[in-house]
């Protein structure tokens, strides 16, 4: 028993890595008030994350914000186009949808395949933002080619992700500050397993161009 709480047992471990888990989504949560900085903030989070789940991180808050400066100029207008999409998308549903009554079914039905593409496109944007070095173009069309060819994974993703707004909606949003860092672990072990598989089949190299970096 008394080996349960050595320091370097591995209880001591899995609880010395949660608390990172959460101190690192506290730095996300905020670095995210200004919201236009949201895109910037987590793009940090993965990429603290991801060198997380290889024991790579080093210490949490000089990493997170050295990432957050290096990436906000490249992640502020990915974010920023992002979420033009949900609200123009979004808007767009709710009036058809709820406004008009349910009297435009092809409409809704367009918007909302529409919305689902921008959030399964958000949930790889920001961890290829946090691997690799891209143009804006380059960083959605990996983010794409990677949600269809790993399929699978993407409906894990999603579900991660749409628990974490379901937990937070239903507790008026306060664990959010705490589930990021838990939550965007889970999916950074997802990611990384996908980029290690692309890297060593050859069809990524970490900070390179897009155009040598997606082909088949």
């Amino acid at each position: 028993m008394a080996n349960l709480f050595h320091i370097n047992s591995p209880f001591a471990d899995a609880v010395r890595k949660l608390v990172q888990m959460i101190y690192v989504g506290l730095l996300w949560f905020l670095c995210s008030i200004p919201i236009v900085t949201m895109g910037a903030a987590t793009t940090a989070l993965y990429e603290v994350l991801l060198k997380m789940v290889k024991n790579k991180e080093g210490y949490i808050a000089s990493a997170f914000f050295g990432a957050f400066r290096r990436n906000l100029k490249s992640a502020t207008p990915v974010w920023i186009l992002l979420l033009l999409g949900e609200v123009i998308f979004g808007v767009n549903l709710f009036y058809y949808a709820v406004l008009g009554g349910g009297q435009f079914p092809i409409q809704c039905a367009v918007f909302t395949i529409l919305l689902l593409v921008v959030q399964i496109i958000s949930c790889y944007v920001f961890p290829v933002l946090a691997r690799f070095e891209n143009t804006i173009t380059g960083t959605f069309h990996m983010a794409a080619l990677l949600a269809v060819r790993n399929l699978g994974w993407t409906i894990i993703i999603v579900f991660v992700q749409f628990l974490t707004i379901i937990i937070c909606w239903f507790f008026l949003y306060f664990p959010v500050m705490f589930l990021m860092g838990i939550t965007g672990y889970i999916q950074a072990v997802v990611f990384e397993h996908i980029f290690e598989r692309l890297l060593i089949e050859g069809r990524v190299t970490e900070r390179h161009e897009m155009g040598k970096r997606c082909e088949d």
